[in-house]
């Protein structure tokens, strides 16, 4: 099938790029628009949402997104017209065996509202935020880990438009975009439409892209940007102009990385790639011409990600936050942590061999504890394909992304199955690009061991394809029924499509004058955040429950102004009915004193089964001991771990003592943290900092003594501190350790620090 291009020359500089095809003019925008495919209409959707975050700055909601809708229509034309290829057309086939299909999935359990734990703990507050100004209130406090909403943008626009259960649509349409970049990319070895469709539509048929059809994960927005990018990165060597191509496949993998940041498991081998053809490929351009276009590459990559990064910087001190903190060390965050070890590889070993291994363990590989193996299928033909199908340049391309991007995947993100959607769907590509491959260089009328293994992996392809749909018809992320098990319930929830825009408009009027009296939420359960945003938006959301934002400090001084900021009426808390003790405990730790407590059923845009929640009344401390506590809650925090760096030296240490004596030490102790170490703390003698000591031997310790400082100690200060030790009863030879203790909190030593070792030997 013959495709026309939209060209450039390939030496033109980028305002060619709006003016030359070949010689011809380009052509006019009504022309462009009308060739316009489904992916560049959901593309507009994306750029909408990537601009508005620059326009988070306005405080005038309206304005900000009249200027972002004229900046997005010029940028989204400006794509258009650089794009190096026509609108392709998708015939009965591609509708019939891969759009009915996808449409039955969605249908499956759509009017079944999502609540799945994410969705409920995040999602749906980044969705409020974000569309009506920046993504926190100037009065919140951490209700969330602020990742980039940007994904959550484009469905909210959908929930919006459509209401709460068919807001998920976008899915649907994002499925639909990507089977057609699928359908792209397999018309070079499948000639056959109704073959090639059909092809496609066992690609999309893996568990883990139709567990999300219907919830208000993001995941799946990422997958097409990486696809299209992958599919202008096979073709970059047929481009016109590949230059343009390269800036426009950084475009979409920093459009990629901003909705999910371990895209950059897919971005970086792809990268590779374009660089190799740019510069040693038939069309090679010098390096002084890619050095020239190099700003343009990052400018596009950095274009999506630029905006909320800013935003993130400012409010954090980390433009990555939380990630990298231990570089970064935002006062809002640990220094130190992990990933949640309950996922992916153990070892390096492990690491090396994930994509295989989660076939065999798929409680590692998600909370949902099954697999269908796809992946690990798919890993072992990308290897067996660079046997089989080195020739084709395409072919052999797809194969080193997916083994590159595989084991990239293993280690960054571990091997979660969420963040693997593009692995699973690549991995299922390559399986038909391989069988396809041999299938052409073979004889149907010869029987043959490449045709032999070609019609083998076709055969498994559909089993497992198979298997997967079962385990979908089963499972999902919010864990709801099926239109087969529960016709009956579904024809009744159904009925409320289109006509569930507003959770609000499902509660009683006693349960919303509930709600209107509501001024601050405090936050103290993981799945409430949604409700609270739901029920009353206007309402600042305060974090009670997440440790890591009363780690330090800074955090909780932040904390504790919020809370004095407010009105102190109107404070609740919204918390599940088998959560209230624990809601109960927070509010108390974080100083705040627990109410009245009223019992509130939530029909979650569905009277059928309301979800039991509790509205839990915080109140400011009345006491003045309570309120003098509250107002010092911070002392209670440690430094983050950098400050507590220490530099202990003894003056006159001793090398021997008898057993039970007591000996004065001076010891020069220098502050090299950030922070000041306070020498005075609370009444009964907690978190101030002081020097202490103990004895150990044959892996005992015994704690000793300790002294005080004259006065805080600044950083980069240094004081001398006079401590008197007591060697211990029984003789030997001793250790003895000098460390500073933060009182209550932790040793130094603890969080790193290298306290002073002296070696003493302690006679009879």
């Amino acid at each position: 099938m013959k495709r026309e291009q939209i060209v450039v020359s390939n030496h033109g500089t980028l305002p060619s790029v709006l003016t030359q095809t070949n010689g011809r003019h380009l052509t006019t925008l009504p022309r462009t628009i009308a060739a316009l495919e489904l992916g560049d209409v959901l593309l507009l959707l994306y750029f909408l949402v990537f601009v508005r975050q620059y326009f988070w700055v306005l405080d005038n909601n309206f304005l900000a997104w009249i200027l972002t809708g004229l900046v997005t229509l010029m940028a989204w034309g400006f794509y258009l017209s650089t794009r190096q290829s026509s609108a392709t057309k998708f015939g009965r086939s591609f509708w019939l065996l891969v759009g009915l299909p996808l449409l039955f999935a969605f249908l499956l359990r759509a009017a079944f509202p999502d609540h799945s734990y994410d969705v409920l703990n995040y999602h749906l507050l980044n969705t409020e935020r974000s569309l009506r100004g920046s993504l926190f209130q100037a009065s919140d406090f951490f209700p969330s880990v602020p990742f980039n909403p940007v994904g959550d943008m484009i469905t909210g626009i959908s929930r919006f438009l459509l209401g709460y259960r068919l807001g998920t649509v976008i899915n649907l349409l994002v499925l639909l975009w990507l089977a057609q970049i699928t359908d792209k990319i397999l018309r070079h070895f499948i000639s056959n439409r109704w073959v090639r469709s059909g092809s496609v539509l066992l690609i999309m048929l893996t568990e883990n892209l139709l567990f999300e059809i219907s919830t208000y994960l993001v995941d799946l927005l990422i997958l097409p940007l990486l696809l299209q990018a992958t599919l202008l990165t096979v073709e970059i060597d047929e481009s016109d102009n590949p230059r343009i191509s390269c800036v426009q496949v950084s475009l979409l993998l920093g459009a990629s990385a901003a909705l999910k940041f371990t895209t950059l498991a897919v971005a970086l081998p792809l990268c590779a790639i374009c660089s190799y053809k740019l510069l040693l490929g038939p069309r090679k351009v010098t390096l002084r011409q890619l050095t020239g276009f190099f700003p343009l590459f990052l400018a596009a990559f950095l274009a999506p990600l630029a905006a909320f990064t800013a935003y993130i910087y400012r409010l954090t001190g980390n433009p990555l936050f939380p990630v990298a903190n231990p570089y970064f060390k935002s006062p809002y965050w640990p220094t130190h942590g992990g990933w949640d070890n309950r996922w992916g590889p153990h070892t390096i070993f492990e690491t090396i061999v994930w994509p295989i291994m989660i076939w065999f363990k798929p409680e590692r590989h998600s909370e949902l504890a099954v697999y269908s193996g796809r992946l690990s299928f798919g890993f072992v033909v990308a290897f067996l394909g660079l046997l089989l199908v080195w020739r084709n340049t395409r072919a052999l391309i797809l194969c080193l992304v997916l083994i590159v991007s595989s084991l990239l995947w293993s280690k960054s993100a571990l091997g979660y199955s969420r963040y693997g959607l593009y692995q699973d769907l690549l991995a299922g590509l390559i399986i038909v690009v391989v069988a396809a491959t041999v299938i052409t260089k073979s004889k149907w009328q010869k029987i043959s061991w490449p045709m032999a293994v070609a019609s083998l992996l076709v055969v498994a392809l559909g089993v497992q394809s198979f298997v997967a749909c079962r385990y979908f018809l089963d499972k999902e992320w919010s864990e709801r029924t099926t239109l087969i098990a529960h016709p009956d319930i579904y024809a009744q929830e159904a009925k409320l499509m289109l006509r569930d825009r507003s959770l609000a408009s499902f509660l009683t009027e006693e349960q919303r004058a509930q709600f209107e009296k509501v001024q601050v939420w405090f936050e103290t359960d993981a799945k409430t955040s949604g409700f609270e945003v739901l029920l009353n938006s206007k309402a600042p959301i305060l974090a009670l429950r997440q440790p890591e934002f009363f780690a330090t400090r800074t955090a909780w001084r932040e904390f504790i102004s919020k809370v004095e900021a407010t009105t102190r009426q109107g404070m609740y808390s919204l918390c599940s009915s088998t959560g209230l003790q624990a809601a109960k405990k927070v509010i108390i730790e974080r100083g705040l004193e627990v109410g009245e407590v009223v019992d509130v059923p939530v029909p979650f845009f569905s009277a059928r089964e309301p979800i039991g929640m509790m509205l839990v009344e915080v109140r400011f401390p009345q006491e003045t001991t309570a309120r003098e506590q509250f107002e010092a809650g911070w002392v209670k925090s440690p430094f983050t771990a950098t400050d507590y760096r220490e530099q202990i030296l003894a003056v006159n240490p001793p090398t021997t003592m008898h057993a039970g004596e007591k000996a004065e030490i001076l010891f020069k102790v220098k502050n090299l943290g950030s922070m000041t170490w306070p020498a005075v703390g609370t009444r009964d003698f907690k978190y101030q900092v002081n020097l202490g000591n103990h004895w150990l031997i044959n892996d005992l310790i015994s704690e000793d003594s300790r002294a005080v400082m004259n006065g805080d100690l600044p950083p980069g200060a240094e004081t001398d501190i006079k401590m008197t030790v007591k060697a211990p009863q029984t003789p030997g030879n001793y250790l003895l350790e000098i460390d500073l203790v933060h009182e209550g909190v932790t040793w130094f030593k603890e969080q790193g620090a290298s306290p002073l070792l002296l070696h003493v030997n302690v006679q009879p």
